[in-house]
């Protein structure tokens, strides 16, 4: 998971080196900040990691729900 977290994490990095190229000293602050905690090198080993999981689809989410054994209605 953690390898797969890594290369995410590169695109992400790969990504706000150029919108911040392409905006306003204002916004890439604005962006900065709204992606601090991502932009962190590197990820420290000692640190769990949580993801979560993707419930945009209905039976996606009933198994989340059946597996934390949880009704939503």
């Amino acid at each position: 998971m953690r390898e797969y977290i890594e290369t995410n994490l590169t695109v992400i990095r790969k990504y706000l080196k150029k919108r911040k190229r392409s905006t306003s000293k204002l916004n890439n602050i604005s962006i900065m900040e709204e992606f601090k905690e991502w932009n962190k090198d590197p990820l420290p080993e000692s640190e769990s990691i949580w993801t979560l999981p993707d419930l945009t689809r209905n039976e996606r989410l009933k198994n989340f729900c059946r597996s934390i054994k949880k009704e939503i209605r």
